[in-house]
């Protein structure tokens, strides 16, 4: 994986954590053996969503029970069980001359997917998006922004809703966009695009 995809999927839960007023990294208060301090810091609510906790060596004792064997270090936090079924999609989206069209991974909150999207060498405009109408018309949440031939990536939904791309063409003929998704979702839908 990208080191830029780790950066924005890092970001992008923290930032939509901030977004909505929620937290999506355990912040209670923690030691760092190798640091050698507490940190306190509130507990944001996730509204149900996972909390991820990420270590590194040092970060963590590791302890030994009566008979010297290793115990686990780490907690069920980065453990998130699904109802969805774990499934697949590839979609092969046509887009005509300056024509927009988006494609969203409808997601319960904390459901996951990874995707992977690429042109046939066309360059397009796209916008990696979530939104959900219950946090009224204007809420939305940016994952990026850019323009490009291709993009992989994964993403833990912050809320329940639509998470999923824009995408318009920039070249002087069609541009053919392959998309795959795999993941917990409940389905893949295209809203046209009026304009």
């Amino acid at each position: 994986m990208k080191k830029a995809t780790i950066v924005l999927i890092t970001l992008a839960a923290l930032g939509a954590g901030t977004l909505i007023g929620t937290s999506f990294v355990d912040k209670n208060t923690a030691e760092s053996p190798a640091a050698g301090k507490t940190e306190s810091v509130s507990l944001g609510s996730t509204g149900g969503a996972p909390r991820f906790r990420f270590i590194a060596p040092g970060d963590l004792e590791v302890e030994m029970d009566e008979f010297g064997i290793a115990q686990p270090s780490a907690t069920s936090e980065n453990f998130v069980g699904q109802d969805e079924a774990w499934k697949t999609e590839t979609v092969t989206i046509e887009l005509p001359v300056d024509g927009g069209v988006e494609y969203k991974a409808i997601l319960e909150q904390g459901a996951s997917i990874v995707f992977d999207w690429t042109t046939n060498g066309g360059q397009v405009y796209t916008d990696f998006h979530g939104h959900d109408d219950d946090f009224g018309d204007d809420f939305f949440v940016r994952y990026e922004e850019r323009e490009g031939r291709d993009q992989s990536g994964m993403i833990v939904a912050a809320f329940s809703g639509e998470h999923g791309w824009y995408w318009l063409n920039l070249e002087d003929g069609p541009t053919t966009i392959t998309l795959r998704v795999a993941g917990f979702f409940k389905e893949i839908i295209r809203i046209e695009v009026e304009g």
